[in-house]
Formats: structure tokens, C-alpha cells, sequence
């Protein structure tokens, strides 16, 4: 029986299909093309939107701009290759394919979390020491901030090619990024590198809450110290760059809760939950597109 479970041992094949697609495969599928698509040409509409407004020529503008690419990289990799193959079922696709969707999101996803965390931190400073605001975030260190970041996501993420058997890759059957078992008895069912990254990255958005609930205590005591003027138009776009952010760290709680429960797994719970750890990122993406620069346009009257 082990002989017979060596021999038809095929690695990578959580990365195929199932060979006939299912109507949850097709629904599941439009519904990922759909929203990857409209988080894709939303992300385009706040990089314009980034470069147009002067409110935006600034650290946040730049942090946002760095986060929004990361999520247009991982909706347009959803676009060409996830959703296609989720409809298709296909069963000779070459793995290198899957693994490449999956190192595009871990990549951008923990980039995401960790610029969230940087964005936050910067909506922080902007409203309890507006007066070092421009000092502490120059364009020059913010750049120095962006590009330090990226740097760190990346050598986080190279584990998965350092540590044995946890590599990922993307399951048309499961509707996420799969753990890749090594041998037909593998010694554990999950990649200890997106394990260690998916909680790390859930640690950072409660973090973040923290920060937020900082930043809320400062507008708080700044309205009630000062004659709150609501022409202070400083003030108003620091609240309202805070609103937008809070907002958006709900998202990414509950998107990170329910990858931390999927663990990319496919031997843990229910097509659900893989479904759902999966679609509520995405639906964060729209989200956080969406609640940026597009969301601001419409308290700008002039634009």
C-alpha cells in the first residue's frame, strides 16, 4: 500500500483540476474574475488619481500608491490566470504557473499588510505631531521607507524556497494557494513560512487598530482643547485620511482571520472556508480602492 502511494505520488497536483468543472468551480470563478477585474481597474483609478491631486503629492499619497500597485499585481494575476483556470478545471497545467500566482500574492499581501501598518502610522503622526509631520515623513524618507519595505517582504517571502516542503502554489479545486505536500506521507499538511506569515500579518492589523485607536484619541482631544473649526482644511483631511484607513483595517482583520483558519490547507474544514479566506481579500482589495482617492473625490467640489 506505501509502495503503491509512492509510485503514484505526483507533486503539485493541488495545483490541477478536477478535469470537469463544477457550477460552484464556474460561479466561484466569475465572481473572482469580476472582482479581481473591478479591484484592477480601481487601482488603476487611484494611481491616477494620485499623480492628478495635489492632496495626494505627499507620504501618504506615496504609501498608498506603493500599496495600491501591490494589489494590482495580485487582482491581475487573479484576472490572467486564477479565475480562467477555477472555470476551466484544466489538468495539465504546468505547476510553475501556480506557484507564480502564489509568490505574486504573498508578496503583495504581506507588502499590503505591512504598508497598511505604515499608512496608519503615518495618518498617526499627521494628527498627534502635525508640526514634525513633513520632518519625519520627507518625500525623501518616505521613499527610503517604501523602498526598505519591500525589501523586507521580499526576504520574508524567499523562505518559502529555503524552508523544506512549504512551498504554495494556487488550487483551482480549493479556491486558494495550496500547501504543496512533499512525498505522499508528508510529516505535516501545512507550509510552515505562510503559516508563521499569515499570523504575523494578522498581529500587524491588530497593531494597526492600536495605532488607529491612538490617532482617535488625539482628534478626540484636539476638538475638545481648540474651537473646532471645520474650515480647518488640514484637520478635516487628516480625519478623513483616518476614516478611510480605519475602515480599511476592518477588511483586512477579517480577510487575515479567515486565511489564518484556512492556513492554506486543503485538509482543513470546508470548501467554505477556503472560499472565504480567499474572496474576502479580494473583496478587501475593491474595498481598499475603492475608499482611497475615489472615495475623497467626491468631498472635493472643484474636482
Amino acid at each position: 500500500m506505501s509502495g503503491n502511494n509512492t509510485t503514484t505520488f505526483t507533486y503539485g497536483s493541488e495545483l490541477q483540476g478536477r478535469g470537469e468543472p463544477t457550477a460552484t468551480d464556474i460561479l466561484v470563478g466569475s465572481f473572482m474574475f469580476t472582482v479581481s477585474f473591478a479591484a484592477v481597474v480601481l487601482g488603476l483609478l487611484n494611481l491616477y488619481l494620485i499623480r492628478k491631486m495635489e492632496i495626494f503629492h505627499n507620504a501618504f499619497g506615496w504609501f498608498w500608491a506603493s500599496r495600491t500597485v501591490a494589489e494590482i499585481f495580485s487582482n491581475f494575476s487573479h484576472v490572467v490566470y486564477s479565475a480562467p483556470i477555477t472555470i476551466m478545471q484544466l489538468t495539465d497545467v504546468p505547476m510553475v504557473f501556480g506557484m507564480t500566482v502564489a509568490m505574486i500574492g504573498y508578496i503583495c499581501g504581506v507588502g499590503g499588510c505591512v504598508l497598511h501598518q505604515i499608512v496608519s502610522m503615518n495618518r498617526c503622526i499627521a494628527v498627534a505631531l502635525p508640526f514634525d509631520y513633513k520632518r519625519i515623513f520627507s518625500p525623501k524618507n518616505a521613499k527610503i521607507i517604501i523602498f526598505w519595505s519591500w525589501i523586507f517582504v521580499l526576504f520574508l517571502t524567499s523562505f518559502f524556497f529555503v524552508v523544506p516542503c512549504s512551498m504554495l502554489g494556487y488550487s483551482p479545486k480549493f479556491y486558494q494557494y495550496s500547501f504543496m505536500a512533499c512525498s505522499s506521507e508528508p510529516e505535516r499538511d501545512h507550509s510552515i513560512v505562510s503559516t508563521v506569515l499569515n499570523r504575523a500579518c494578522l498581529a500587524l492589523c491588530w497593531i494597526t487598530v492600536s495605532t488607529d485607536l491612538i490617532t482617535l484619541y488625539h482628534i478626540i482631544k484636539f476638538k475638545r482643547k481648540t474651537k473646532f473649526n471645520s474650515q480647518n482644511a488640514t484637520f478635516n483631511r487628516d480625519v478623513r485620511f483616518f476614516k478611510q484607513t480605519t475602515i480599511q483595517n476592518i477588511t483586512m482583520i477579517m480577510a487575515t482571520t479567515m486565511i489564518v483558519v484556512a492556513n492554506n490547507n486543503v485538509q482543513v474544514g470546508s470548501t467554505l472556508v477556503h472560499l472565504l479566506g480567499f474572496s474576502t481579500l479580494h473583496i478587501t482589495h475593491v474595498n481598499n480602492a475603492y475608499s482611497g482617492p475615489v472615495e475623497t473625490v467626491k468631498t472635493i467640489p472643484y474636482f
